[in-house]
């Protein structure tokens, strides 16, 4: 019966390790730079980013995170997440 605890604990830490390292930082927008040109919407491939009030924004959920807004954006509002 311990043995068997500690094979499902040793498990679950095991799972939790690799669902640490899938974890991504996606790429996230500087308001403060952000003129709200649009260049990374055009550029995105998932439609994850839009205009709000001005400024994009990056839906998470929707973020393959491929670089090609941090790559298109002029004005370097958009970074990634360290």
């Amino acid at each position: 019966m311990k043995r068997k605890k500690l094979l499902v604990l040793l498990i679950l830490l095991c799972l939790i390790i690799l669902a640490g390292a899938v974890i991504v930082a996606k790429p996230y927008v500087n308001r403060y730079f952000c003129v709200g040109c649009g260049d990374c919407v055009k550029h995105c491939p998932t439609q994850a980013i839009s205009i709000v009030s001005g400024k994009a924004v990056i839906d998470a959920e929707l973020c393959i995170d491929c670089g090609l807004c941090i790559k298109s954006c002029n004005f370097q509002a958009i970074r990634k997440a360290k």
